[in-house]
């Protein structure tokens, strides 16, 4: 264990110390060629580019039509080459519907049967009310008495005692 926090101090030591930075300019490709140019000709003068910004005040928000193109698939028909040709032979079965008058020397009454459910009545006899006599109500005695439980919310309070600690 000992061993690996001395590794990780060394290499931090190590990596925190500043490495030499060197003075050299660096020239890129295209002053290569011009110099390289120069050999065989005079070097070439670029024009020198304007640019001029100009400012115009548009109010936002302000409509832009964005052109989008989206591929769809468009059902074209086409030949397809079909390498055997082959006859084949499909039946093609007609019906014709013609209205044929049919003639008919007189229209006869034919009896037709409906089956349809009946109810039949049926008499009840029902015998007619009577009055009874009562003579006396008497009181009932109930020797062990009916208790019916019902659930009653009761809020308990518990007090905490406050311990005092040993050290304070």
């Amino acid at each position: 264990m000992k061993a690996f926090i001395v590794f990780s101090v060394v290499l931090a030591v190590a990596a925190s110390t500043a490495v030499e930075s060197s003075n050299k300019d660096k020239r890129s490709l295209w002053e290569h060629e011009v110099q390289h140019e120069s050999f065989h000709e005079a070097p070439i003068k670029f024009p020198e580019v304007k640019h001029v910004t100009v400012e115009k005040q548009v109010h936002v928000p302000y409509p832009v039509e964005v052109e989008k193109r989206v591929p769809y698939e468009v059902k074209v028909p086409y030949p397809v080459e079909v390498e055997k040709k082959v006859p084949v032979i499909v039946e093609k079965k007609v019906y014709i519907e013609k209205k044929v008058p049919v003639h008919v020397d007189r229209p006869v009454p034919y009896p037709v049967e409906v089956k349809v459910p009946v109810i039949q009545k049926e008499y009840i006899e029902v015998p007619k009310p009577y009055a009874v006599h009562v003579e006396k109500s008497v009181p009932v005695y109930i020797s062990k008495p009916v208790y019916v439980e019902k659930p009653v919310p009761v809020t308990i309070h518990i007090k905490e005692h406050s311990k005092k600690s040993f050290w304070g």
